[in-house]
């Protein structure tokens, strides 16, 4: 796993509206840059988490740079490779989700809306599997 840092860089949230509303959508969207190598072992990628709900009463956008520091072989050939095929690498987008989520759910907390995550949904309890009778060759 390589190294991970981050700079948040600009933070906006915003209410436009203080009206009850009966349902309320939450969109997050992650956008993560191409990476700029600034130094000999470190990428850096732009990002912005950008959280809109529908109706627009209110908009919260994170700016900041994740800085990767690869530990192996493997992992700067992950990010060259990444970076020639326009994708990120899906560990760097949940890196960036993961650090975040918690500073959009404070904001969206101050703004007084609910989190920007789906609340967990309670777990069906599992029958232990029975064994059925069969005969192997």
């Amino acid at each position: 796993m390589p190294n991970i840092a981050f700079r948040i860089e600009s933070i906006r949230a915003e209410r436009y509206n203080f009206d009850t509303v009966e349902t309320l959508g939450i969109n997050m969207q992650i956008m993560l840059g191409k990476p700029e190598k600034s130094s000999d072992t470190t990428y850096s990628y732009g990002f912005l988490v950008k959280v809109d709900c529908l109706p627009p009463i209110a908009s919260i956008d994170i700016r900041g740079t994740l800085f990767v520091t690869p530990q192996s072989k493997e992992e700067v050939e992950m990010i060259e490779k990444s970076s020639r095929e326009g994708t990120p690498p899906p560990p760097l987008i949940m890196a960036v989700y993961s650090y975040v989520l918690p500073l959009a759910a404070l904001l969206a907390r101050e703004l007084g809306l609910p989190p920007p995550c789906p609340p967990p949904q309670p777990q069906q309890p599992q029958s232990p599997q029975r064994m059925q009778p069969g005969y192997h060759v």
